[in-house]
């Protein structure tokens, strides 16, 4: 079978797929698009008018979830509990990290630090429902790495970007559990595989770029491909 992703660069759901890709080590070929300007071939073959897309000898493959179920099921060792219930819980979990993923963005683009801190509280209050659930580590369900692990990768990777700029998500006294997994994770060879070595500068220039209130905390700094700079 020939894999290919469609993508927006630094697009945290296409990120759950090439982690997953690269934890599996399975080939494949990526084709990054400009949203605000989609080609034609794109909004043919995109439901939703949103990436990832998986496009598989033909077929096309829409929601980061449903591509990352299709990798899971069709390359060998499953990442899934074998548990009926267990695998059930993961994937609501899996579901409920796409919403904070939500969340990663709105506060990448709210204007106002009403607004902003408006969402930050609503992501707490998430990672406090997460924080209930986790076990006794180093991952998700304990000491073996699963689906749901790889799919928080991406999320946790930009939230530390965000945190390094205003650190106002992680809270050892309120998440301690999250953030030893958080960690965890993000030591994981795949969780460095898929990034660029200047991820950090275009993660900043990014939020510069969207003009939000988070973006006032980037006031003094330029960015370049390589590196990320403070100029003062």
């Amino acid at each position: 079978m020939k894999l290919k992703l469609i993508s927006f660069n630094l697009c945290p759901f296409v990120k759950k797929a090439e982690i997953l890709l690269s934890f599996k080590e399975i080939d494949y070929e990526i084709e990054f698009i400009e949203l605000a300007k989609p080609p034609e071939w794109f909004m043919r073959i995109s439901p939703l008018k949103k990436v990832p897309l998986l496009l598989v000898d033909g077929h096309v493959i829409f929601e980061s979830s449903v591509i990352c179920e299709y990798i899971d099921e069709a390359y060998p060792e499953q990442l899934h509990p074998e548990n009926l219930i267990l695998r059930a819980e993961n994937r609501s979990w899996i579901e409920f990290g796409d919403t904070c993923l939500w969340d990663l963005f709105y506060l990448t683009i709210k204007e106002t630090e009403e607004d902003f801190y408006e969402v930050r509280d609503d992501l707490l209050m998430k990672f406090d429902q997460i924080e209930r659930t986790l076990h006794q580590g180093p991952y998700f369900n304990g000491s073996d790495c699963s689906l749901i692990d790889l799919s928080f990768v991406p999320l946790f990777q930009y939230l530390d970007c965000i945190n390094e700029v205003n650190p106002v998500i992680f809270f050892n006294e309120r998440h301690s559990k999250i953030l030893e997994w958080k960690n965890h994770l993000l030591e994981l060879r795949v969780a460095k595989a898929v990034y660029p070595p200047d991820l950090k500068a275009k993660q900043l220039e990014l939020i510069g770029k969207r003009q939000g209130y988070l973006s006032n905390f980037l006031k003094g700094r330029n960015f370049d491909a390589n590196t990320e700079k403070k100029i003062y």
